[in-house]
């Protein structure tokens, strides 16, 4: 397939193009996708993948792009955006959630039916679907702690997996391996009024407050065993540091904050020192918590 024309006859997809990822990620650099897929459904969702695979063409799946570092060049890969897979049915006991529902609109349906268990999630830049992916959390709560099911789509067919099947550790899931494409999820969700559901809220973001301000890709490695990664990036003589537009945030150093027209090949850069060094200083190896587009 000539890949001046590869995307000619995905006219019938409702797609962006070309699609920048300096505008459309939290970290504000990195070059362009050829084309970006907003599925408006699950079924067209499902053909695209299917006709994608079929033409071999690869594809990265991604909703608020909030904890990824584009390339900064043009990558071969379609991007699929899920924000238009979306809506919430409640239920006695909880809510199904599709993937593309962000944090503050399933918040705010919270509130207003009156349901408990995701406002750990206030403040955090994240999709359903992207939170289920690496499963996210905030305040020492993660999401698949109210995880009841994942809906997915697998080799061309929606299937539902128990939360035991979705291999959940510490910012981790089967997910990232597998290639399931995440469509959903049913969360289990406790009764409550929304004064309390408004005081369990103010509590996290509270937590919240020191983190930085600007574009940055949240916090960039996971925590050790027995140990904060912030810390030790501070300890190792971090904080502060740059590489043109790329700075280890003073306020958190486990932040790289995109200070002034920073690249990706800059923020890769510094990630490699800030390994190397804490190892060095440690014997830690830290393990990034971002995902990397290529």
């Amino acid at each position: 397939m000539n890949a001046k024309n590869r995307f000619e006859d995905y006219s019938d997809y409702t797609q962006e193009k070309p699609f920048s990822f300096a505008k459309n990620s939290s970290i504000g650099c990195g070059g362009y996708a050829e084309i970006c897929f907003c599925p408006k459904n699950v079924a067209e969702l499902t053909s695209l993948v299917d006709r994608l695979k079929k033409d071999g063409i690869g594809y990265y799946i991604l909703g608020n792009l909030t904890n990824v570092l584009p390339p900064d060049d043009i990558t071969n890969r379609a991007i699929i955006r899920t924000k238009n897979i979306n809506g919430i049915v409640f239920t006695d006991n909880g809510a199904f959630v599709y993937a593309g529902v962000n944090s503050g609109a399933l918040l705010t349906a919270c509130k207003r039916e009156q349901k408990s268990g995701a406002e750990f999630l206030n403040g955090v830049p994240c999709t359903l679907g992207g939170a289920l992916y690496m499963n996210a959390g905030a305040g020492g709560v993660y999401i698949d702690e109210i995880v009841e099911s994942v809906f997915v789509l697998r080799n061309g067919k929606t299937l539902l997996l128990k939360r035991s099947d979705c291999g959940y550790t510490y910012k981790h899931s089967a997910f990232m391996e597998n290639g399931d494409v995440i469509l959903g999820a049913s969360l289990r969700l406790q009764n409550a009024t929304a004064e309390e559901i408004s005081a369990k809220e103010s509590y996290y973001a509270n937590r919240r407050k020191h983190l930085p301000k600007g574009r940055s890709m949240g916090c960039v490695f996971k925590n050790p065993n027995n140990a904060i990664a912030g810390e030790l990036i501070e300890k190792s003589g971090f904080k502060g540091m740059r590489i043109g537009g790329a700075k280890v945030s003073e306020e958190h150093a486990n932040f790289i904050m995109n200070d002034n027209g920073a690249t990706a090949g800059q923020i890769r850069s510094l990630i490699t020192i800030i390994k190397n060094g804490v190892f060095a200083q440690y014997g830690v190896q830290l393990e990034e918590e971002i995902r990397y587009l290529d």
